[in-house]
């Protein structure tokens, strides 16, 4: 969920991950943020069924770290300067590179140390003291690289492309519907998930409309709340309503109306 107000004190970039990592990470990402000295910042996101892996410079959070898939809403203030660097892995891709169930990363940061079993310490060196962000991220490619488990990119491609089904066809609103299209009887759909995941397919599902849901009110598509839940899915705007508020903290009227306010 953005913020217009933040005036370049927060600035946050997208690279493209080399072919070797194509099929295992969406994209690396860095984000740097300087503010003054009693001022801050909390950031809010409605965060998608993506592991992410992380390196931080400097304050509290400095190190390396897995985040796991969050199914809560993602709250982290930001003070001071920082900066932060990072890949985020295709949902489902969390085994391509740990040999570690996603359903025990859900809703825990992580240190990596915890989830590898080499020393991290060069690791961190290489990703966070660099000033060019592509000298850093090439030595994040190659670490992630030379840890690729072959014997798990199977059953990790299967899940990435069945949670990229998802994403893709808005028409899939139903867990029944999400195992026709993939093949996949119910049960063993659940426990692909919840091995490679972290999440439930009808929270995957639930949670890639509700994405969508605040990606219309933040561009001004979404006039008639009635006719999103409707175009989401829904048999009624009560309930979409109700999700939406369990999951971004406030009605789709009031975050539509706070944006209108702070545009």
């Amino acid at each position: 969920m953005s913020d217009p107000s933040l005036e370049g004190r927060v600035q946050v970039g997208r690279h493209a991950p080399s072919p070797a990592l194509r099929d295992v990470a969406m994209h690396h990402w860095v984000g740097r943020w300087s503010f003054p000295d009693g001022e801050s910042h909390t950031t809010l996101l409605l965060a998608d069924p993506c592991v992410n892996v992380v390196f931080e410079r400097g304050g509290p959070h400095a190190g390396s770290r897995v985040v796991g898939v969050w199914t809560k809403l993602w709250r982290r203030t930001l003070e001071g300067d920082g900066l932060v660097r990072g890949m985020k892995l295709r949902p489902g891709a969390v085994q391509a590179l740990f040999d570690r169930s996603a359903h025990l990363l859900r809703d825990r940061i992580t240190p990596l140390t915890e989830v590898v079993s080499e020393d991290v310490r060069t690791l961190e060196r290489a990703v966070l003291e660099p000033d060019d962000d592509a000298e850093a991220l090439a030595a994040l490619e190659g670490w992630a690289t030379s840890r690729l488990r072959a014997e798990a990119l199977a059953d990790a491609s299967l899940a990435v492309a069945i949670a990229e089904r998802v994403t893709a066809d808005a028409s899939i609103v139903r867990v029944e519907q999400l195992s026709e299209v993939a093949g996949v009887s119910i049960r063993p759909l659940q426990r692909l998930f919840r091995a490679h995941l972290g999440a439930s397919p009808k929270w995957v599902i639930r949670r890639n409309r509700l994405q969508e849901a605040a990606a219309r009110l933040e561009r001004g598509e979404a006039t008639q709340l009635s006719a999103l839940a409707v175009d989401l899915g829904y048999a009624d705007h009560a309930h979409f309503a109700r999700d939406f508020k369990n999951a971004v903290g406030e009605s789709p009227a009031a975050f539509r109306a706070r944006l209108s306010s702070t545009c």
